[in-house]
């Protein structure tokens, strides 16, 4: 199969027609009935997809003045699927998933030891000591053993993309395990600029002129510093070398390949896809993979990935998923900038250098939750993404956000320690975790926290005054502290001494609610109490 030339890629119609296309069929009837999403049956590989084409888009058809490719022209009028064709035409033997030659992703050369069953390409598969041990509880093993050429395609992109620590010397993925990925999208309910996938994934392609920009030698141009597969593995361990940002051209970002792997293509069987059910004659069951692959190792910055900085070195360091999934506190760390954190560099070039007024824009981010060889959860989320011309405005919208983030997550520790005071006389000693309580305290506020994003927004781009919104969060944060606290510390029967331990759990909750650290984190200047008739009042109070 070929990656380029054949139809493999999963995608639904506006229509709701689902069929099979190309990569460079994604514009094919664009203006009666376009390709709206990709359709994969995993969403990792709905994921992983996305992250090919952009990259195949990147490398073969990056904006240029000088090739004619205008990255404005194309968002509103697509190129013909013909001159795609012909944009990715040079890079067909490239993207060959087998045959004699280089096959797509994996390894150059032939590899000499025992194969592994194809399910084992799947991230959440257990591993040789899970199933050694029979503790393959909730995942478990025989589900998968035969899968089709689109479906290993895609396994092996996600698993190249994404891969984690595999045991000695298979190697993590250029971002590490599991990163995670913002790409910028059209919201589908926007009515000013259709969505379409095309769009979706041009909003993410930086023009040609940017690509020396990124991390990487881009004076190395030939084919196999960009695609690792067309030459012999740069071997990592004992006797080898890492792979620093100088040994590669900046586009071999897009095209990470830290494992060495052969699929078994040489005796397919006939039957049904275990993972997307579909018919075919040549389904795999088997590949080869081997330890001490490309070792990624420096400061490679991917564009798709936002960072933080790390204290110590001062390096930017990839963000991946956590436990607990995401929530509106992510949002300052995957589109604004700070000292201790660098968005994706599509989402940022967008905020710089793309208008697109009319438009209703989002952020996806997705990406595996890891517990070094363990998938412990695949989180994905769109969230709203409002953008800002530099200067004042955009300023004071930063501030304005982190300061309500920062309150929020303030108020959920302050609840969270409320509820661990009340059920537990030491609670400096309770074990287990009770992250939920953080969790639920931002589930409850979400709505109200892109209520008042939105708000925020309008009154950076118009003119206002801000603090009206964050004296409005404040009492938000506080009436929800106080309500989840009931519900969770406050249930099932009790005896004298656990009311009287909620009861001053409760009184301190409120102290702390009360207290200055939230007006300070807020801005806000904390009302000055005043002595009426011989009681103490607050003025301006709650």
């Amino acid at each position: 199969m070929n990656l380029i030339n054949d139809q493999w890629l999963p995608v639904r119609r506006r229509s709701g027609r689902r069929e099979r296309i190309a990569p460079w069929e994604l514009t094919d009837g664009h203006d009666s009935d376009p390709v709206t999403a990709l359709d994969a049956a995993r969403p990792d590989f709905q994921g992983a997809l996305a992250q090919f084409l952009i990259g195949l888009l990147q490398t073969a058809a990056a904006p240029d003045a000088q090739r004619g490719i205008d990255w404005d022209e194309w968002l509103e009028a697509p190129p013909s699927p013909q001159q795609l064709q012909e944009l990715v035409g040079p890079y067909v033997d490239y993207f060959e998933l087998g045959g004699e030659g280089p096959r797509f992703l994996q390894d150059f050369d032939e590899l000499d030891d025992d194969p592994k069953p194809i399910a084992s390409l799947l991230i959440e598969i257990p591993g040789a000591n899970t199933l050694r041990n029979n503790t393959d509880h909730f995942i478990k093993r025989g589900g998968v053993n035969h899968i089709c050429p689109a479906c290993a395609a895609a396994a092996l992109f996600t698993l190249q993309t994404s891969a984690p620590g595999g045991g000695a010397g298979h190697r993590t993925s250029l971002r590490g395990g599991g990163p995670l990925t913002t790409l910028v999208v059209l919201d589908p309910k926007g009515e000013k600029v259709a969505a379409t996938l095309w769009r979706d994934l041009w909003l993410n392609i930086l023009p040609q002129s940017h690509i020396c920009q990124l991390t990487g030698n881009s004076e190395r141009a030939e084919p196999a510093a960009i695609f690792p597969w067309l030459a012999p593995t740069r071997i990592s361990g004992k006797g080898g070398e890492d792979t620093l940002p100088e040994h590669a051209h900046p586009l071999q970002m897009y095209w990470g390949m830290p494992r060495r792997i052969r699929l078994e293509l040489e005796a397919p069987v006939e039957g049904e896809c275990d993972i997307c059910s579909t018919a075919s004659e040549t389904l795999l069951s088997r590949y080869v993979t081997k330890n001490y692959g490309i070792n990624y190792s420096g400061a490679w910055e991917h564009p798709l990935t936002p960072h933080y900085i790390d204290e110590k070195s001062g390096m930017p360091m990839p963000n991946h998923a956590q436990p607990g999934g995401f929530s509106f506190r992510h949002w300052s760390g995957w589109i604004t900038p700070g000292e201790a954190r660098k968005p994706a560099q599509v989402v940022s070039y967008f905020h710089e250098h793309r208008r697109m007024d009319n438009a209703q824009l989002r952020l996806w981010s997705s990406g595996y939750d890891m517990d070094n060889m363990k998938a412990r959860a695949w989180y994905e989320t769109t969230v709203p993404l409002y953008l800002l011309p530099e200067g004042e405005g955009r300023r004071r919208f930063i501030r304005q956000v982190d300061n309500l983030i920062d309150a929020a997550t303030q108020a959920a520790y302050y609840t969270r320690s409320a509820v661990k005071e009340a059920w537990f006389s030491r609670p400096g000693d309770a074990k287990g975790d009770t992250s939920f309580i953080r969790h639920e305290f931002m589930v409850r506020t979400e709505e109200a926290f892109y209520t008042l994003l939105r708000e925020s927004h309008e009154v950076a781009l118009n003119g206002g005054d801000e603090v009206p919104l964050r004296e409005r969060w404040l009492q938000r944060l506080r009436s929800e502290a106080e309500r989840l606290f009931e519900e969770r510390a406050e249930s099932g029967a009790l005896d004298e001494g656990e009311l009287a331990r909620i009861a001053r759990a409760h009184i301190d909750l409120r102290k702390r609610l009360k207290g200055n650290k939230l007006y300070e984190l807020l801005g806000l200047s904390k009302p000055k109490k005043v002595k009426t008739m011989g009681v103490k009042e607050t003025a301006n109070a709650d």
